[in-house]
Formats: structure tokens, C-alpha cells, sequence
């Protein structure tokens, strides 16, 4: 076992112990059910770079902030690491703090959002001290996600790069695996399945079951007239070559696909008269999306649901909502909307978790549903009986529905896991990203096409003990085909991925591997007095949950460091700032360019973030102006821009700082007295010794010489 792996926290499994140690020889994509241990493995295979690269520094990367002070938080407690060796990073710091924790020597292990890394990146960190990267939720790596960007610097910048990828769900097709696997440099795959034996030991069993219901009589009459109107917007555009498949085969995708089309021929044509049947193609394809949309409610969520679309559809302005909003109202589906009854899932739902707590009062549930207002319905509907049930929804606004910040977000699941709430009501942000408690039940309100979505709902249940999930699928309806494909998509994701290793390549390294400096072991014996407090039958604790918290004195630790090291950079940024005026006004109207000034200061400081504040600063409080690459002092831009005088730029000397006043020499002639109203200049300049140039007013009042200085231009 690694020396810096607390032996006493977390019980050996073999799986773990060998895809942790084949990450270490190369990099390597983990596929695993959710609940085994996947930030286990990280750590395991972290510790390796942490303890024979003492010189080196460690990144892990999650989508959330949650979730990445979760995996903080795990690591402090399987690795012998102090709390001044660890930081997170999010978007709530500043970035140019950022760049200065970054740089900090003393910190070794990071933690942070993939999203802060890419910005970084592109402010000028350098990701060549990185000896090991880690990609939680490594399926988002693909297309434009930042994880493809910080991979492709650290590839570019490492001599040496070494990447783990971690998921429960790489994707559903071969491409979107090839990508992932591509996106992070992939040398290698570590698949495992729930019913591998060497994983099935400590897997829980999730019984999956498929709730058929039908559509009531009432909400196929309105479902018949929905149809009618969608069948003769898909003849035409069928008519006109732009949808592919025959009307009465079509899918979702291939009304979307259509859209592409359009808008494609659209970019083609450069005349007004050329563009104009295709403009009343768009809005014949328009409507179609949306009374598909229409259709799919009604059939997959319910009445309240296309109540509430429809009303915000008569506010939205679109063209083609108010055309299809007409056409309903004509059409009488406007009228037959207001008299339907509940949708027989919701019955589903609610029955479903009655039958839960019914059979274990402490029992607690999620039901996933695509739409807010779905949501929303569903957990009036469960307060109506008691049950203690909230909505939990992403951070954005959407259409006057507000979201939930994230101490929102934590509230609702700290709720959850002690048992105050016994149902989350949640969309899509429920299903990855955040430290969501495991459930006894899962209720998928619909199907998913998605084999990933499908996997991480599920995964939410049958992660401390056996767990139930149901799928609630409305017959001869979109549901049916939804859950084909997802069942589809799982099957061929698993036979994709038994197929990948025989396909990757290693990646040339521009390289050796790093010569080995082990840890010191002064530093891991100081670890060891911050070792977590381990309970009667916890030691499986961290392996099941993945969730655990530091010992109190890990976080006062934790707490101090991090208010000691930004009063730090404060004092630095302000001495930096200091530093930076002073060599902008020694270079006079000629100014510096920003990269002299950054060099210059850089040897000074050693600090590109505390540079890169003290510069900002310095703008803020406009002491300094950048133009184009020169930097120069306000009155030297003042200067160059209004090309004062030279009768009018004085040469100043300081001899005496009084109170409420200073005496000054004026062009190594005359004595003047500087009043504090009548310097516009950087404080720090009136200092018994310093000389400077600068835009000024000479001028005697009451038999005394005085000077009124507008801008200083340099020294």
C-alpha cells in the first residue's frame, strides 16, 4: 500500500487497487457502475504521483462546485495530505488569485471546475508542474466542453502527461465513446460491469421496473386533433424534399434534422427572392416542432403541463406559436384542455412512493422528471398528502420560473439525507454533478433515450443497500419508443467499449517519465494528525458514498489557511501595485509594454496572478492606462493624448510632508506649497525624497507660492 494511503479508513478491493495501478502506467479511461468506488480508484492513483513526485502537482476535475469539494474532501481523508496542501478552485474566486494559488509552492493537490482550468489556461497557467490529471464525469469530454480544452493544453505543455478518466457512462454510440476516449488522449480502458466478478461483491442490486399505463379516452381525443395538425406540416415539408423520412415513420430527430436542412439552404442562398420558399418552410417546421412538443405532453406529462406551455407560448411573440395557439383554439383542444383529469402517471408516482414509506417509514425517493412545470405539479401533488416533498431544479431562470442557486441546492439535499424531506421532485440537474444522497426509490417519470441519463438516474438508488427504480411508460405513445432506444443505446455503449482497447494507441510523449523524488516523510507524519475520526462500521463508509467529511481540525485548518493566504496576496497585490506605478512613471510619456512590465515584475514577485492584480488595480483606480501593448501612466496618456505644453509640465521635487500640506520644489527653483485638494496624482508619491514629472498650475495666493498639480506624466 502507498505510504500516503490511511490504511485504517478504507478496506482494500482488489478491482480498485488494479485499475488504480494501471492508471498509473498510462492514461486510462474507467468505466464503472456508479457506487463502486470510482473517486476511491482516483485517489489510489493519485497518491502514486503525490508520493514519488514530491515536486510535482496533482489536478482533480469534477462539473460542479459540490462535487468538487466532495472529492476534497474524500481525498483528505483516504490520503495522508494536510490541509496547506490542498486546494479548490471556482468560478467564485477571482481569477487573477487564482493564477497566484496556482503558482503557490506549497500547495500539491487541486481540486476544481473544468470550466475554471480552461479559463486559467487561457490567462497564461501553465499545466507543465502537473504530473497527474483526473476528469470526473469524464462523458462530458467531448465536442466543446472545457475538458477537451484542458486536456489538449496539458498534452501540449507536459512532457509527461498522465490523465484518468472516470464515468459510469462513456455514451450511448460509438462515436460519442470514440470521442470521449480521443478528447483524453486514451491509452487504455478499465471497463467493468455489475456482474463482473470481481465488482458484483460490492454491488447492490437495483430492481428495475417498467409501469405501463394508458392514456385515458379524454386525452386521446385531444391527442387525435394534435395529430392532425402535425400530419399535414410533416406531408409538406416531406413534399418539399426537406423531411427525409416518410411522415407517418418520422421521429423528433428527424423533424429536427429537417431544420438543418433548411437553415443550411438558407446560408446558400444569397437573394431575397431565392430564400423566401424556404423562409415559409421554416415556419411550416416551426409550428410542426412545436405542436409536436404539445403532443408529447400531453401524452408523456399531463394536461397541467401543455396548460402551462400553452400559456407561455400566447406571451412569447413567436409567429409560430401564436399560429399553432390559433389553430388549437379552432381546433376546440383549447376548450377539451381546461376539462381533463390528471394523468394517470402522476397517480403512478404518487402510489409508488405511498407504497415506499409504507414499507419502511424512513425510506426517501427522487422522481426525475424533463420539465419544471411537471415538477412543480407533481410535488404540490405530494404535500397534498403529507409527504414532505420539494422541487429541485438548476440555478438558471427560465421564462419567469426561477431556479435554485447552489446553497439552495445544498439546503434541499442536506434536507433529503437527514430525512426532513422525503421526496426531491428533480430535473435533469439531479441526475450528475451534485453530492445527491442515495434513495431508496428512483421514479423516472419518463423514459430517456439517453443511455447516460439513464445510468445516472438509476445510479441515485442502491448505493448503501438494495434499491427500487421504475419507469413510468405511457402505451402507444413517444415513451415506448424512448425506452427502446435507451435499452438500445446501453446494449450497444457495452459492446463498443469491449472493443476499444483493441483499437487505442499510446501517445508519444515528448518526454521520459519523471525521475522519482519521493515525498519527504516529515510531511506525511504531520498528515497524520489530521486523520479523520473513524466510526464502528464506517471503514466501507467512504467506499459506498464517496462522501465524507474531514476531521474538525482539518477544516479549522483548512478555514485559517485560507483566510491567511488571501490577506497574502492582498498584501502582495498592494506592494506589486506599488512597484508596477513606479516603473510606469519612470518610463515617462514613452511608457512600458505590458510584457516588460509583467517581466519585470514576474523576477520581482515570482507571482504571475499577484502581477497580473496589481496591474488590474492599477487600471481600476486609473493610475495607468493600456494602450494597445504600451502601458503608461493617466497623465502620460493624458499627456500624449492632449499634447500639453511644455510650460506646463514642471519638474517636482518633495522636501517636506506636513500635515494638511507638503513644500515642494518646482523645477530645482522655487519653493510651493502643495495643498491635498490639489494633488491628482498616486498618494504614495508624496514622500519627503521624491521627484517627479507632472502637469501643474503654478500660481501665488495670499503672498504664497502654491502649485496645483493635475497629472503626474513620469519621474
Amino acid at each position: 500500500m502507498n505510504p500516503l494511503v490511511r490504511e485504517d479508513v478504507i478496506e482494500e478491493r482488489e478491482f480498485q487497487t488494479e485499475i488504480a495501478g494501471k492508471a498509473t502506467e498510462g492514461n486510462t479511461l474507467v468505466i464503472l457502475p456508479t457506487a463502486t468506488g470510482k473517486t476511491i480508484i482516483g485517489a489510489l492513483a493519485a497518491s502514486h504521483f503525490l508520493y514519488n513526485y514530491a515536486e510535482k502537482k496533482f489536478l482533480m476535475m469534477a462539473p460542479t462546485k459540490p462535487l468538487v469539494e466532495q472529492h476534497r474532501d474524500t481525498f483528505l481523508n483516504v490520503l495522508k495530505l494536510r490541509p496547506e496542501d490542498v486546494q479548490v478552485l471556482t468560478g467564485e474566486l477571482d481569477p487573477d488569485y487564482r493564477l497566484h494559488l496556482w503558482n503557490d509552492e506549497n500547495l500539491r493537490a487541486y481540486f476544481a471546475t473544468p470550466q475554471v482550468v480552461r479559463n486559467d489556461c487561457e490567462l497564461g497557467l501553465d499545466l507543465k508542474p502537473f504530473s497527474f490529471l483526473i476528469f470526473d464525469e469524464c462523458h462530458r469530454a467531448k465536442k466543446k466542453y472545457a475538458y477537451t480544452e484542458v486536456a489538449e493544453a496539458y498534452v501540449e505543455s507536459s512532457p509527461y502527461p498522465m490523465i484518468l478518466g472516470l464515468t459510469a457512462s462513456p455514451g450511448a454510440d460509438e462515436r460519442t465513446i470514440r470521442d470521449v476516449s480521443d478528447s483524453l488522449y486514451a491509452e487504455h480502458v478499465e471497463a467493468r460491469t455489475k456482474d463482473d466478478p470481481d465488482v458484483a461483491p460490492y454491488v447492490n442490486e437495483i430492481e428495475v421496473e417498467r409501469k405501463f399505463v394508458k392514456l385515458p379516452d379524454s386525452h386521446k381525443s385531444v391527442k387525435k386533433k394534435l395529430e392532425s395538425m402535425l400530419k399535414w406540416r410533416l406531408e409538406r415539408l416531406y413534399e418539399a424534399g426537406i423531411l427525409e423520412r416518410n411522415p407517418n415513420y418520422a421521429y423528433k430527430g428527424d423533424l429536427l434534422e429537417a431544420g438543418h436542412d433548411i437553415r443550411y439552404r438558407m446560408q446558400l442562398r444569397q437573394l431575397d427572392i431565392e430564400a423566401a420558399p424556404l423562409k415559409k418552410h421554416m415556419v411550416t417546421w416551426s409550428c410542426a416542432l412545436t405542436v409536436w412538443h404539445a403532443q408529447d405532453l400531453l401524452e408523456s406529462q399531463g394536461p397541467y403541463s401543455l396548460r402551462r406551455f400553452v400559456e407561455r407560448s400566447r406571451k412569447s411573440g413567436k409567429k409560430s406559436h401564436e399560429m399553432v395557439i390559433s389553430e388549437m383554439e379552432k381546433r376546440g383542444i383549447l376548450e377539451d384542455l381546461e376539462s381533463l383529469g390528471r394523468h394517470p402517471k402522476v397517480e403512478a408516482a404518487k402510489g409508488a412512493v405511498l407504497d415506499k414509506i409504507d414499507e419502511d417509514p424512513s425510506a426517501k425517493a427522487i422522481i426525475f422528471t424533463e420539465y419544471r412545470d411537471t415538477a412543480s405539479h407533481l410535488t404540490s401533488e405530494l404535500e397534498d398528502l403529507g409527504i414532505p416533498a420539494a422541487r429541485f431544479v438548476g440555478q438558471a431562470d427560465k421564462e419567469g420560473d426561477p431556479g435554485l442557486s447552489q446553497d439552495e441546492q445544498a439546503e434541499l439535499l442536506e434536507d433529503l439525507r437527514v430525512g426532513d424531506l422525503k421526496v426531491l421532485v428533480a430535473t435533469s440537474v439531479g441526475e450528475e454533478g451534485l453530492d445527491v444522497p442515495s434513495v431508496d426509490l428512483v421514479v423516472f417519470y419518463e423514459p430517456v433515450p439517453s443511455g447516460v441519463r439513464y445510468i445516472q438516474r438509476k445510479g441515485r438508488t442502491g448505493r448503501k443497500s438494495e434499491g427500487e427504480a421504475l419507469i413510468l411508460v405511457t402505451e402507444e405513445t413517444h415513451d415506448e419508443a424512448y425506452l427502446e432506444v435507451s435499452e438500445r443505446r446501453r446494449k450497444r455503449m457495452k459492446t463498443v467499449v469491449e472493443g476499444l482497447n483493441s483499437e487505442l494507441k499510446p501517445l508519444v510523449r515528448k518526454g521520459p517519465r519523471p525521475e522519482r523524488n519521493p515525498m519527504p516523510e516529515r510531511i506525511i507524519a504531520e498528515a497524520e494528525e489530521y486523520s479523520p475520526e473513524v466510526e464502528e462500521e464506517s471503514e466501507a463508509e467512504i467506499l459506498v458514498s464517496e462522501r465524507t467529511k474531514p476531521s474538525d481540525l482539518a477544516e479549522e485548518r483548512r478555514e485559517y489557511l485560507e483566510s491567511r493566504r488571501e490577506k497574502e496576496f492582498t498584501r502582495r497585490e498592494r506592494e506589486a501595485a506599488k512597484r508596477a506605478l513606479e516603473k510606469v512613471l519612470d518610463s515617462g510619456l514613452d511608457g512600458l509594454t505590458v510584457e516588460e512590465l509583467e517581466g519585470d515584475l514576474n523576477e520581482e514577485f515570482s507571482n504571475e496572478g499577484i502581477v497580473k492584480a496589481a496591474v488590474d488595480r492599477l487600471k481600476d483606480e486609473d493610475q495607468v492606462r493600456v494602450e494597445g501593448n504600451k502601458i503608461l501612466s493617466r497623465g502620460a496618456a493624458r499627456a500624449e493624448g492632449q499634447a500639453y505644453p511644455d510650460d506646463e509640465i514642471h519638474e517636482i521635487f518633495v522636501e517636506k510632508v506636513r500635515q494638511g500640506r507638503a513644500v515642494v520644489e518646482v523645477d530645482g527653483k522655487w519653493r510651493a506649497i502643495l495643498a491635498p485638494e490639489e494633488y491628482e496624482g498616486p498618494r504614495n508619491l508624496i514622500k519627503k525624497g521624491k521627484r517627479f514629472k507632472a502637469v501643474s498650475d503654478l500660481y501665488s495666493e495670499d503672498g504664497k507660492f502654491r502649485v496645483w498639480i493635475k497629472d503626474v506624466v513620469g519621474k
